[in-house]
């Protein structure tokens, strides 16, 4: 039953995604139509996940997603969280790959909502680059996130997290903020099977100003891992 749950799924978010890239491409026009085109996608992806594959979502301290001006450093194990949080805040930023933005109709959606593109063979060059728009961003009271361990982790194993994420703690004056979710457990990571079962998103202490590059790691890892 989870392979045909599953199938199902995939099937309505492909038709669903594609309805969307085609018949509101016009949209894209406005960058307030396309967010809140993004953000009734996500709701609706959702949905279909709790209605087919009985995965649920549950958010302790919801209000804190629409914390402005932070910076949500986030485990990263499925597509499902790059998807989630669009559900819930039209003023929120991913920091993504550069290679999303050939996906046909989708890298546009990426690019027109303003989500923040890298070069991950840039390395010191784009990510002062990365630095500044963020603090753009900040400055503006949207939110930023970013996944430190530079891409998916398996459930349940531990990864150190990159240690590019230290420059953001130390050249931009916000608080930055552990998110700590398990969606490697219900969203198989390579796409297809999708586990019935309850995510818990789980706000952690935000980290303040003060720690060197050593202890602001370990609480990163700590958290995170």
């Amino acid at each position: 039953m989870i392979i045909i749950r599953s199938l199902i799924f995939n099937i309505l978010f492909l038709l669903l995604s594609t309805i969307i890239a085609l018949f509101l491409f016009p949209f894209l026009i406005s960058r307030s139509a396309t967010l809140i085109i993004a953000s009734y996608w996500a709701k609706t992806i959702l949905f279909l996940l709790k209605i087919i594959c009985g995965v649920v979502i549950k958010i302790n301290e919801k209000e804190k997603i629409k914390t402005k001006g932070v910076i949500f450093a986030i485990r990263h194990e499925s597509i499902l969280d790059t998807i989630l949080f669009l559900a819930y805040n039209l003023d929120i930023k991913y920091i993504v790959k550069k290679e999303l933005l050939y996906i046909p109709f989708y890298g546009l959606f990426v690019w027109r909502s303003g989500h923040i593109i890298i070069d991950r063979k840039g390395k010191s060059k784009t990510l002062l680059k990365m630095v500044s728009k963020v603090k753009d961003y900040l400055s503006l009271g949207l939110n930023v996130i970013i996944f430190p361990h530079g891409t998916r982790v398996e459930s349940g194993k531990n990864n150190r997290i990159k240690s590019g994420i230290y420059a953001f703690y130390k050249y931009l004056d916000k608080p930055i903020i552990p998110v700590y979710l398990c969606t490697g457990k219900v969203w198989n990571r390579n796409g297809f099977i999708k586990h019935p079962g309850i995510i818990e998103v789980k706000f952690l202490k935000k980290i303040n100003k003060g720690l060197s590059k050593n202890e602001f790691l370990s609480i990163i890892n700590e958290n995170l891992n």
